[in-house]
């Protein structure tokens, strides 16, 4: 946005008076005096009009160890949510950076810079996310093989990218996906007939869990450009 639009609408201010408070050196953006109107202004940038603040936005970016139970939401009449368990005033602000469902616990990023989430959801950036997973049987050759060439998914008319899978036991995986389908991997082990009975996730790109941060808790953190 314009800086000179953002000031006249705060004030009331027609064109004039906007041009006013500019030529009188009013307007602070971030700490400097700016007499440029035409100066393009992001959410974040700190502005005051003759010490009075007309914006003033803090970027906020928190991880969340997500127990299950909770739902990943910002609202929700019957379950509490994610935003409950941060418990701030600003949390109402934040949105996810991709859920998890109801019954799936871990890593949950919220934001309230929509450029960074869309870095992290966005199809075309191909992020991995990264997967703790036990099922009611075991998993063989056939599943590791299909995972990592890709499955067929016919409600989306799409087929999965490549997963990467490493067996921990008969039942137990790591696995990494890169898209963030409706209950992915419940329906990718579902095509075998399996049941997952446990669903953590463990890291989303970059971003891990830390071991220190307990289920329900959470920590703000300074993203990597």
């Amino acid at each position: 946005m314009r800086l000179n639009r953002l000031v006249g609408k705060w004030a009331g201010a027609g064109k004039r008076r906007t041009r006013e408070m500019f030529e009188s050196r009013k307007v602070i953006v971030n700490g400097q005096v700016c007499e440029d109107g035409k100066t393009l202004i992001g959410r974040f940038d700190q502005v005051e009009v003759d010490n009075l603040v007309v914006q003033n936005e803090v970027p906020r970016y928190v991880m969340l160890h997500k127990p299950q139970g909770i739902v990943s939401a910002t609202t929700d009449p019957e379950y509490r949510t994610v935003i409950d368990l941060i418990g701030e005033e600003w949390a109402g602000k934040l949105h996810l950076a991709g859920r998890l469902d109801r019954f799936t616990s871990g890593l949950v990023i919220l934001t309230n810079d929509s450029g960074y989430s869309e870095s992290l959801t966005a199809p075309s950036k191909k992020v991995g996310k990264r997967y703790l997973v036990e099922v009611d049987g075991e998993i063989g050759t056939e599943v590791v093989s299909t995972f990592k060439e890709g499955m067929w998914f016919a409600k989306e008319k799409v087929t999965t990218a490549p997963a990467v899978i490493k067996l921990l036991g008969k039942n137990k995986c790591r696995l990494t996906i890169f898209e963030g389908k409706h209950h992915q991997i419940k329906r990718m082990f579902a095509k075998f007939s399996f049941k997952v009975t446990k669903l953590h996730r463990e890291a989303v790109g970059d971003l891990e869990l830390p071991d220190e941060l307990k289920e329900g808790q959470w920590a703000e953190f300074v993203p990597v450009r």
